[in-house]
């Protein structure tokens, strides 16, 4: 498909979802199909407005990749339970979810979505889910007093997996939580930090935590992995061991040849 064909079909879908609205049975299996092809805005910025610069960041990830990811929780020991997906997009991750025969008890999926047509996608596709419109970040902001919530988090997750958003916190939407208060407690500089940082903080002891998280290195960063010492990685391998990693081909995603890396963590007893 070529990037004009994309996003003619991303408009294409919005359209439907704009003229129907988010109940699953307003829908046909061939437009649920269709749901399941949006892929989001980025790379196709040669279509969009500066004002819609803030979904540029979107890569949903390849259903090849998201079984990889669901097999490496299933080696590590993941047997059920409550599951988040940080930044769900369309709904790729919760489609790949393993067979309740691979599974000792139901994985629960928490999706957490701030664009509102991957939100209505997830409402639709995934009814059984706990869907949340808004960023990862606002989990942990004091909403009466507009600022980050220190010390202990709810610890309830046995799984956290997905594909966070990469580069500098500063260029992204995320910025307006993150500046309450996240980014002077967390210490990251960089979203991949973040989103390990906090997402080791929301899993029981003994959880897993499997991101694939990625760097346009052509543009200067750094991978995760290759970066040296941050107060941020300190912090991170205070609370949980890296478990597993992979280095992946460049060009894995559609429209972008960014650097990714597969990254397991197994959260520490308490």
């Amino acid at each position: 498909m070529t990037n004009r064909q994309a996003y003619e079909l991303n408009r294409q879908i919005e359209g439907l979802i704009d003229q129907k609205g988010m109940a699953p049975a307003a829908y046909t299996a061939d437009e649920k199909a269709m749901l399941a092809q949006y892929s989001g805005y980025g790379g196709l910025d040669q279509f969009l407005e500066e004002s819609n610069a803030g979904i540029l960041y979107e890569f949903f990830t390849p259903t090849p990749i998201v079984k990889k990811m669901w097999g490496l929780a299933l080696k590590l020991g993941f047997k059920g339970g409550e599951v988040l997906e940080p930044a769900a997009g369309n709904g790729v991750f919760l489609a790949q979810v393993p067979d309740r025969q691979y599974l000792e008890r139901d994985a629960v999926v928490t999706a957490i979505e701030p664009q509102q047509y991957s939100y209505a996608i997830l409402r639709i596709l995934y009814p059984e889910a706990r869907v949340i419109q808004e960023v990862f970040e606002q989990q942990f902001i004091d909403e009466r007093r507009n600022e980050s919530v220190r010390g202990k988090v709810q610890a309830k997750y046995d799984l956290v997996i997905g594909n966070p958003p990469y580069g500098s916190i500063r260029g992204l939407t995320g910025g307006k939580y993150i500046n309450m208060g996240e980014k002077q407690y967390t210490k990251a500089n960089a979203y991949d930090e973040y989103f390990i940082r906090r997402g080791i903080d929301l899993l029981k002891p003994g959880g897993i935590l499997i991101y694939i998280i990625g760097s346009e290195v052509a543009n200067g960063g750094v991978p995760f992995l290759q970066r040296g010492t941050t107060k941020a990685k300190e912090d991170i391998a205070e609370k949980a061991v890296l478990s597993d990693a992979y280095r992946l081909p460049n060009g894995v995603f559609d429209r972008t040849d960014v650097l990714s890396d597969i990254v397991c963590f197994t959260k520490k007893a308490a």
